[in-house]
Parts: structure tokens; C-alpha cells; sequence
């Protein structure tokens, strides 16, 4: 059982004794979905996902819940590839929670916050934090349960650390900011800890009006799958990875996206059809760079520098 800690980023004892309970309830719950097959889960009613997913609300565990009804919306799109890998992702989370005391200050963080901890900004305040310009890459919207969300994604113009900006807005209320892909801001971030740091929040911040026409980026695949490895081997439920790459080139086979770097290496791109074919035509078959998240399969672009000038990409 654990027992109060000292840190200013941890959970309450009592928090952690639930989230373990839970973490607990869900590794027995996937032992049986393994036992059972997976062609068992086509099958089961609504109330079969409303029960595993409200026990480990229950258990304060919001991010595991919100895994589970992934795995639920792939089920009626007959996706066994995404299937298997959310359940082999919840499987790992769910153990490294069951043993969290196990794992170092900066481990334990960053499986709770996976599993639906959140650090307070009154927490944050005693983080180590960053100045810098900061130039907005690129920005995701989405919506889930009435719920908006936005990650937009900063670089440190001197720094070059990279960082993600988490919004949320619930039902018609808007973002308390307007971060639009593009600009430059002048600002303090505080960095949320955790074994491989990304999330920031913004202290204070006034816009700079700076164009940039450079990203500093990864000069090939192969450095940035050595970074990606590198920050797996930190924080293994890192589930998207910030990617800028210079030097590389869009290129078009069977009606799929990929992008190709000088030694001819590819990543595949994960794009909607407006999307793909506004990348083939921003970039014009020239040498490009680009920015965007990489999920550990598939590379989602968000923004591009071709001939000196930004080009925001819709996601």
C-alpha cells in the first residue's frame, strides 16, 4: 500500500491506492478479453463497455477509460491492427501503475498522469521553466464526449526545446487563447515533469510579430527514429512524438502520401484527402521542411517551410 509522499508532483496516497485498485480490475478484465479471443469483443452490448469504462472513472483512472472506448469505436470499424496495439498500450499502463512505487519520481508521474492524474497549475508553479520566443509549429483541434481539445506545438527559438501547449473547452465555451500556427510570442513556460518532458504551460506571453523561416530539425529519418527511440525508452506510453524534418522531399504511390529524405528512407503519412493533396501542392516537388506528430506508425504533417515561407497543413 502506499504510503504519503513528499514530492509536490504526486498524488495524495489515497489517489494512488485507487488508481492501483483500478489498474488492478483492468489487468484481470484484459487477461479475460485474451483468454476469450479477441472475436468475443464484436459481440458485446453497450452496457458490457459502459461498465469496465465507468469502473475505472471510478478509480480515477480517466485515461484508461478513455482508451477503452477507443478500442470500443475500433470495434464497429473492424480495426484489429489499432485493437491489439490499444490493448497491448493499456496492458503496459495498467501494470506500471499496479507497481508504480517501483518506478523512479519522474516514471511514477509520468504513468500517472497517463492513466488520468492531473498536475495543478498551483503544482506547476514549483517546475523548472523556460524564456524564450517561442514559434507555434502547428495546431490539432478535436472534440471527444462534448469535450474540445487543442495540443499545439511550440519551439524554443534558442532553446530549440519543444513543447506542447494541452487546451481543453467544455460545450460552447471557446479557448481562453487563439494559438494559430504560424506565429511567434515571447514567453515563460513552466514544464510539467515527467521522464521525457513535452507538456507546457503558458505563464505570460506577448507576440512577437516575428516571421521564422527554419525549423531546427532533424537532418534525416534516421536521427529522428534514434530521438523517438530514445524518448520510448524514457517514457514508453508516449504516444505522439513531435517531428521536424529538413531536406526531404512529398512523394505520391498508390495513392498514399510518404515523406522521403536524401537517403531515400519514407515515412508514411496519415493525412484526409484535402489534406494529402494540399501537401503534394504546397510543396511543389521541392526540397521542403516539415513538421508534424509521429504515433509511432504514421506521421500526421501539420505545417511546412518551402522556398523560406510557412505553410500551415489542415490536420
Amino acid at each position: 500500500m502506499s504510503t504519503d509522499n513528499t514530492s509536490p508532483f504526486l498524488p495524495k496516497a489515497s489517489r494512488i491506492n485507487n488508481m492501483t485498485a483500478g489498474a488492478d480490475e483492468l489487468i484481470i478484465w484484459l487477461a479475460d478479453i485474451a483468454k476469450n479471443g479477441l472475436t468475443t469483443l464484436y459481440n458485446q452490448p453497450h452496457e458490457f463497455w459502459d461498465s469496465i469504462t465507468k469502473r475505472m472513472v471510478d478509480a480515477q483512472l480517466s485515461g484508461l477509460s478513455n482508451r477503452l472506448k477507443y478500442i470500443r469505436n475500433a470495434i464497429s470499424e473492424e480495426d484489429e491492427e489499432y485493437i491489439i496495439d490499444t490493448i497491448s498500450e493499456l496492458y503496459l499502463l495498467a501494470k506500471s501503475i499496479r507497481k508504480i512505487e517501483a518506478f523512479s519520481e519522474e516514471e511514477q508521474i509520468t504513468f500517472l498522469k497517463a492513466g488520468g492524474y492531473n498536475i495543478t497549475k498551483k503544482q506547476l508553479a514549483k517546475a523548472g521553466g523556460i524564456q524564450d520566443e517561442w514559434l507555434v509549429l502547428g495546431v490539432v483541434n478535436g472534440e471527444e464526449d462534448k469535450i474540445k481539445y487543442r495540443r499545439t506545438w511550440i519551439q524554443g527559438a534558442k532553446s530549440k526545446f519543444m513543447g506542447q501547449i494541452l487546451d481543453y473547452a467544455w460545450g460552447k465555451n471557446e479557448f481562453m487563447q487563439n494559438w494559430q500556427a504560424g506565429m511567434t510570442f515571447t514567453g515563460d513556460m513552466r514544464v510539467y515533469p515527467g521522464a521525457y518532458k513535452l507538456r507546457v504551460m503558458v505563464e505570460n506571453h506577448a507576440h512577437s510579430g516575428h516571421l521564422f523561416n527554419s525549423y531546427a530539425a532533424y537532418p534525416d529519418l534516421e536521427a529522428f527514429l534514434k530521438a523517438y527511440t530514445m524518448a520510448i525508452a524514457s517514457n514508453p506510453v508516449l504516444f505522439r512524438f513531435p517531428v521536424c524534418l529538413k531536406e526531404v522531399s512529398v512523394q505520391v504511390a498508390n495513392q498514399q502520401i510518404f515523406i522521403v529524405d536524401n537517403q531515400l528512407n519514407s515515412l508514411l503519412c496519415k493525412c484526409s484527402e484535402d489534406a494529402k493533396w494540399g501537401l503534394v501542392s504546397a510543396s511543389a516537388g521541392h526540397k521542403i521542411q516539415i513538421f508534424g506528430e509521429w504515433d509511432g506508425s504514421l506521421f500526421l504533417p501539420l505545417s511546412l517551410i518551402c522556398q523560406e515561407r510557412f505553410i500551415h497543413l489542415k490536420s
